[in-house]
C-alpha cells in the first residue's frame, strides 16, 4: 500500500503547483499575443472614406432603385466637414456609379439609425520591423502610418512616392523621376521650394517669404522644363489595378428608366444590324459593312461613396468631377457565323485605339485620330479561329498610356512606350477633356455580346479647390508643383482622391515632428512613422436580417462574401 500511495502522490502534483502552471500559461499566452500584435500582425478599423470604395469607413449600403446596383455611400465624416459639395444632409443624394440615378440615402439607412461600421483590416507589421531591401515598402501598397499632424492617429493610404524621386500628379496620373537624373540647379530649386514651405509654416516674416517667392519664380520654371524630360508615368501593378477599376456602366444592370445622365448603348442611325437588348448587344449583319454602337455616358471622376447635396447642380461640380479617359471595355463574345471582324474602340485626347479580332483568329491594335479613318496598325497576333457557339472574353484597356488587348484573361497584344507615351509639357498646360465615347463595331458577322462592361481608372485629383487651405502654395506634388522626396520620405494618396486629406493637403506638423525642424517636410511620411501594409479585410460590415428578432437590422452576422484581400 505504501508503495502505491507514494506512486499516486508523485503522479499528482500539489494543487498550488497546478494553479501556478495554469497562471504561467495564461501569462505566456498574453505575452505572445502582445508580441504578435506589436511586431507581426495588428487589426485596425477604417474610420473614414478616404480609401473608398477599396476600403469603406462608416457607411450605408444602397441598392439602386433604378438598376439594382449595390454600392456603399459615406456617412458624415468630421475630418472633411465643410468640404463642399459633400456631406450627409436631410436632402443628400447618393449617386449610383452604374446608372447615375440619384438615390436618397436618408430614406434607406440613416433614418433608421442603420449605419454600418468601417471595414476591419489586418496589417502586416513585421516586414518593416525586420527591414532589408526586399522587405522595404513598395509603391501602391495600402499602408498604415501615424498621422504627421498628431503622431497618435493611424492613417491608411496607398503608398505613391518613394525616397529619392521627384513626384508630380498630372492629368490624374502619377509621374516620377529619379532625383539623380536632375541637374544640381534643379535639385537646389526643389530644395529651396521645400524650404519656402518651411518658412510659411513657421510664420516667418512675410517680407522674407515674398522675397524668396520672387527669387524662385524663374528657377521654378527652368526646373519644370528640365523635369518634363525625366518624368515617367508610374503604372499600377495588375493586382492593385483590379481594386482601382471603377464602374462606368455595366450592361448586366440596365436602368429601368433612362434619365438625363443615365448611360445606354446607342447604335448609329445607319446601324441596322445592331440590336440593343436589356443585357446583351446583338449583331446580325452577315452581309453588312462596318456598323457601330456607342456608349452614351459620363466619363468623370465621380466616386459614388461621396454623397452630394441635393441643391448642388451638376454644373457647379466642375471642381470635383474631372474627365477620365483611362478606360476598360470588356465583352463576352459568342460567335455564330461570318468571316468578318469585331472591334472595340477607346479614345484618349486626340487618339483613337482599336482592338480588333477577326473570325480567322487574327487580332490587332490600331491607332488613329478618331472617326476610324487612317488607322495605323501598331501590333498583331494570331489566335485560334473563332468557332460557332464558342465564347471568348475580350477586353481592351487604355490605362496609364498603355493599350492592352486581353483574350480570355491573357494579354495578347500591348503597345510599347515607343508607340504610345505621354507628352508631359502638353499635359501640364492643357485641361483634361472628356473622351469620345467607347464604341463597338462589327462587320460580316453574326454574334452576341454579353457582360458588356465599361470601367474607369482612379483619377488622382491635382487641381484641388480646397476652401480651408491655409498655406499660399498649391497642394504638394500636384501639377506644376512637384515634390522632392528625400531619404526616408514617402508620399501617400487616398483612393477616394476627391475626398482624401493625404500628402497633397497636409498643412500641420504634430508636436512629435516639430523638433525635427527642416528634417521633416510637409506632405511626406517619415519612414519611422510607417506601421505596416494592410493585406486583408477580415470583418467587413456584417449581414443584417429581420428573421432573428434580437439581431434585427444589426450587422452582427459575419459577411464572408465581402472578406477580401487588399491589393
Amino acid at each position: 500500500m505504501s508503495d502505491n500511495q507514494t506512486s499516486t502522490r508523485r503522479g499528482n502534483p500539489p494543487q498550488h503547483e497546478g494553479l501556478r502552471e495554469t497562471i504561467d500559461s495564461i501569462v505566456i499566452a498574453f505575452i505572445l499575443a502582445f508580441v504578435f500584435r506589436a511586431f507581426i500582425v495588428e487589426a485596425f478599423v477604417i474610420p473614414t472614406g478616404s480609401m473608398a470604395p477599396t476600403l469603406n469607413g462608416a457607411h450605408g449600403t444602397m441598392l439602386c432603385s433604378n438598376c439594382g446596383w449595390e454600392y456603399a455611400y459615406g456617412l458624415t465624416d468630421p475630418s472633411v466637414a465643410g468640404r463642399s459639395p459633400y456631406g450627409i444632409t436631410q436632402d443628400a443624394i447618393a449617386v449610383c456609379p452604374n446608372c447615375r440615378h440619384g438615390n436618397r440615402p436618408t430614406e434607406i439607412n440613416d433614418a433608421r439609425g442603420n449605419a454600418e461600421s468601417g471595414d476591419r483590416i489586418l496589417v502586416l507589421k513585421w516586414p518593416l520591423d525586420v527591414g532589408g531591401e526586399f522587405l522595404k515598402p513598395k509603391r501602391w501598397d495600402v499602408t498604415v502610418f501615424k498621422d504627421p499632424s498628431d503622431g497618435t492617429t493611424n492613417y491608411i493610404k496607398r503608398l505613391a512616392g518613394l525616397p529619392g524621386e521627384v513626384l508630380e500628379i498630372i492629368d490624374g496620373d502619377l509621374f516620377t523621376a529619379p532625383a539623380s537624373d536632375l541637374t544640381q540647379e534643379s535639385l537646389t530649386t526643389l530644395d529651396a521650394l521645400r524650404h519656402l514651405k518651411y518658412l510659411v509654416r513657421t510664420a516667418s516674416p512675410y517680407s522674407d517669404i515674398r522675397r524668396e517667392e520672387v527669387r524662385l519664380k524663374e528657377p521654378h520654371l527652368l526646373m519644370l522644363e528640365e523635369l518634363a524630360s525625366s518624368l515617367t508615368i508610374k503604372r499600377k501593378s495588375d493586382l492593385a489595378q483590379e481594386d482601382l477599376w471603377r464602374p462606368v456602366y455595366n450592361h448586366d444592370y440596365p436602368p429601368k428608366q433612362r434619365g438625363a445622365h443615365q448611360p445606354y448603348w446607342q447604335p448609329d442611325l445607319a446601324a441596322n444590324s445592331w440590336t440593343v437588348l436589356p443585357r446583351t448587344l446583338e449583331f446580325s449583319g452577315l452581309d453588312s459593312d462596318t456598323e457601330v454602337v456607342r456608349l452614351a455616358a459620363a466619363f468623370d471622376s465621380l466616386c459614388s461613396y461621396n454623397t452630394i447635396r441635393a441643391d448642388q447642380r451638376r454644373a457647379s461640380l466642375a471642381d470635383v468631377f474631372f474627365p477620365v479617359s483611362d478606360l476598360r471595355l470588356q465583352v463576352v463574345l459568342e460567335y455564330t457565323a461570318g468571316d468578318g471582324e469585331l472591334s472595340l474602340i477607346l479614345n484618349k485626347r486626340n487618339d483613337e485605339f482599336v482592338g480588333r479580332i477577326c473570325a480567322s483568329g487574327e487580332v490587332a491594335i490600331l491607332r488613329g485620330k478618331g472617326g476610324g479613318a487612317d488607322l495605323n496598325t501598331l501590333c498583331t497576333a494570331k489566335l485560334d479561329r473563332l468557332e460557332p457557339g464558342e465564347k471568348r472574353h475580350i477586353s481592351l484597356q487604355n490605362l496609364d498610356y498603355r493599350v492592352r488587348l486581353m483574350v480570355d484573361g491573357r494579354e495578347v497584344l500591348a503597345t510599347t512606350d515607343e508607340q504610345y507615351s505621354p507628352d508631359v509639357p502638353s499635359l501640364r498646360h492643357s485641361m483634361p477633356r472628356s473622351p469620345a465615347p467607347p464604341a463597338i463595331t462589327a462587320a460580316r458577322m453574326k454574334l452576341v455580346l454579353s457582360h458588356v462592361i465599361v470601367e474607369k481608372d482612379i483619377y488622382y485629383v491635382s487641381d484641388i479647390a480646397e476652401p480651408g487651405w491655409p498655406l499660399r502654395f498649391p497642394p504638394w506634388g500636384t501639377r506644376n508643383n512637384p515634390i522632392l522626396l528625400r531619404d526616408g520620405e514617402y508620399f501617400m494618396l487616398g483612393d477616394n482622391s476627391a475626398q482624401s486629406k493625404d500628402s497633397r493637403l497636409w498643412d500641420h506638423v504634430g508636436d512629435h515632428l516639430l523638433a525635427r525642424g527642416e528634417g521633416y517636410q510637409l506632405g511626406t511620411v517619415p519612414e519611422d512613422q510607417l506601421i505596416g501594409r494592410a493585406f486583408f479585410v477580415y470583418w467587413p460590415s456584417g449581414l443584417r436580417t429581420s428573421l432573428i428578432p434580437f439581431l434585427r437590422n444589426k450587422g452582427l452576422i459575419p459577411n464572408i462574401g465581402r472578406m477580401r484581400w487588399i491589393r
